[in-house]
């Protein structure tokens, strides 16, 4: 009797040895179980408007004039041109920016015999926008415009560079990251210039409205 028992408990004390070395091994396969918490995926960067960009525009020059002493002159033609700028965010949507651009301007008109044509234009201006989203930006912009304008009649032509100032609002919409198209409306007073023909000398005023529409791509 005393024999059995004695061989019980060593089967049972084996057995607890056993349990116990194989513990450690069975710990490290929970632990090596235990999915890995997930890291975070990066977000990309929010596009911006900020930086700078360049680009091309079309449009239109209407219900512009250029006046001399008992005539006025009714002119319009196509304009066209490229552009260039930088723009910073301010924070809360506002965009701050400077933008130049130069072209070639087809308005011109005719009355009383003479004839009054554009040239190479351009503008350097200061624009303020509101991102109303992050890919639509309304805007408005002012500063200094040139024009070179030529002015004939019988007695021959002339042409000066007339130096003025233009205003206007646009919007530029984003169609990728880092393009964009814009519509734009601006008025241009190019000033006043003297003109000398044979017919004599004169001041001339030359202002004009136009509407254009463009394409940009920002670096």
């Amino acid at each position: 009797m005393s024999v059995q028992f004695s061989f019980k408990r060593s089967a049972i004390a084996a057995a607890g040895l056993i349990a116990f070395a194989s513990f450690p091994a069975f710990a490290a396969d929970v632990i090596d179980s235990v999915p890995e918490a997930a890291t975070p995926m990066e977000e990309p960067p929010l596009a911006t408007w900020s930086g700078p960009y360049a680009g091309i525009q079309l449009g239109y020059g209407f219900a512009g004039e250029a006046q001399e002493p008992g005539n006025q002159i009714d002119t319009d033609g196509f304009v066209g041109g490229g552009f260039a700028g930088y723009n910073a965010e301010l924070g809360n949507g506002l965009v701050l920016g400077a933008e130049g651009d130069v072209g070639y301007s087809g308005v011109k008109g005719s009355n009383g015999g003479t004839e009054a044509r554009s040239g190479v234009d351009g503008s350097i201006r200061a624009r303020l926008g509101y991102a109303v989203t992050p890919e639509i930006l309304p805007y408005v912009t002012g500063g200094g415009a040139a024009q070179s304008l030529k002015v004939t009649d019988v007695g021959g032509s002339d042409r000066n560079t007339m130096l003025g100032w233009t205003a206007g609002a646009g919007v530029d919409v984003k169609v990728s990251d880092n393009v964009f198209v814009r519509g734009e409306y601006r008025y241009t007073d190019f000033g006043s210039e003297s003109f000398t023909t044979a017919s004599g000398t004169r001041d001339v005023d030359s202002q004009d409205n136009r509407v254009q529409f463009g394409v940009g791509m920002k670096f």
